[in-house]
C-alpha cells in the first residue's frame, strides 16, 4: 500500500492593512529598495515593520564574479587534492626540481592574477 504524504500546508491568509502616508519622494525611495530586494512593495514595508534587513539581489556582474570566484576555489581544491595524493617521498622531488616549482609558481601566479581581476572587477 502506498502511503499517503502530507501536503496539508496552513495558508497564512494577510487581511489586516497597515497604512502610512509618505511623500511622492519617500513612496520613490520605499519602491527603489523593494524592487532591489527583489521583494514586492507590500513584502518590503512587512519585513522592515517587522524588524527584518531584507538583503539586496546580486546584480549580473556579482553574479558572474562569485561564479569565477566559485571556480577558481574549484581549482585551488583540486590541486590540493592533487598534490596530496602524491607520496610524501616523491612530492619532495618534485619540489626540489626548479622547473617543476617554476611551472608551479607560474599556474598559481595565474589564479592569483584571476583573483585581482574578479577583485577588480567587483569594486569598480
Amino acid at each position: 500500500m502506498k502511503k499517503k504524504k502530507n501536503t496539508d500546508k496552513k495558508i497564512t491568509r494577510r487581511t489586516l492593512r497597515l497604512e502610512a502616508r509618505v511623500t511622492e519622494q519617500e513612496y520613490t525611495q520605499v519602491a527603489e529598495l523593494a524592487k532591489t530586494c527583489g521583494l514586492s512593495m507590500s513584502g518590503y514595508i512587512r519585513r522592515t515593520a517587522l524588524g527584518q534587513h531584507p538583503r539586496q539581489r546580486l546584480t549580473n556582474r556579482e553574479v558572474e564574479a562569485l561564479c569565477s570566484l566559485t571556480d577558481a576555489r574549484g581549482d585551488l581544491i583540486r590541486i590540493a587534492a592533487a598534490v596530496k595524493s602524491i607520496q610524501a617521498d616523491k612530492r619532495a622531488i618534485y619540489f626540489n626540481d626548479t622547473r617543476f616549482v617554476e611551472q608551479w609558481m607560474r599556474a598559481a601566479t595565474q589564479l592569483i592574477n584571476r583573483w585581482s581581476q574578479i577583485e577588480n572587477y567587483l569594486t569598480e
